[in-house]
């Protein structure tokens, strides 16, 4: 696993409420052996910010990794913030990854409280070019991106692809599709997106 610090710029279409970019800051750092701290923040140009911290333990073996973390996110769109915390464990391996793991989220307001004292989130990775040296791509499907936690039952579709021309920088490139509804409400129309982004790695 490297220590990376990755700036990124996302950008699409909604059809709840129409165009939208976004820039995020993510940091990936050691903290010590088989430990590790995934976070960073993300704002929204509809207003929205996010806040996201995962540490987590890992321990590798011949085959892949065993890892397992607990997750913390906030939220604040307008006058409405929230908080989920979970956790989760993964497998992963040359060709293929999978993470488990449940979160609580709450949402407060003016209005009041709104719970969900139950949410799965899950991501399936599969992982292709293994053999070409230099360059990562990968195809997903997960309802838990670091700034984005949806219900179980509305999976985003992602394809992404990473390419280091030297050996500490990187560039990004990653294309996505997942329902567009408003706090996470169920929706039948679809939101679609690109990110691009550099990164670093020590």
């Amino acid at each position: 696993q490297d220590d990376f610090l990755k700036l990124g710029l996302r950008t699409g279409h909604n059809t709840v409420f129409g165009g939208f970019a976004a820039v995020s800051l993510e940091s990936t750092c050691t903290l010590c052996d088989d430990f590790s701290l995934n976070g960073g923040l993300k704002y929204n140009t509809t207003g929205k910010t996010d806040i996201a911290a995962r540490p987590s333990y890992f321990h590798d073996f011949t085959w892949g990794r065993i890892s397992a973390e607990v997750l913390l996110n906030y939220t604040r769109l307008a006058s409405v913030n929230g908080m989920a915390v979970g956790g989760g464990a993964g497998i992963s391996g040359k060709w293929l990854s999978f993470r488990l793991g449940y979160f609580y989220r709450l949402y407060g307001s003016k209005a009041g409280m709104i719970e969900e004292p139950f949410n799965i989130y899950y991501e399936l990775n599969v992982h292709l070019l293994k053999k070409v040296e230099d360059w990562k791509v990968d195809l997903i499907i997960t309802n838990n991106e670091m700034f984005e936690l949806e219900r179980h039952y509305q999976p985003s579709f992602i394809a992404r692809c990473c390419h280091y021309p030297t050996d500490r920088l990187g560039i990004s490139f990653g294309i996505g599709c997942k329902p567009a509804g408003m706090f996470h409400m169920s929706a039948d129309y679809y939101q679609t997106y690109i990110k691009t982004g550099v990164c670093y790695r020590w």
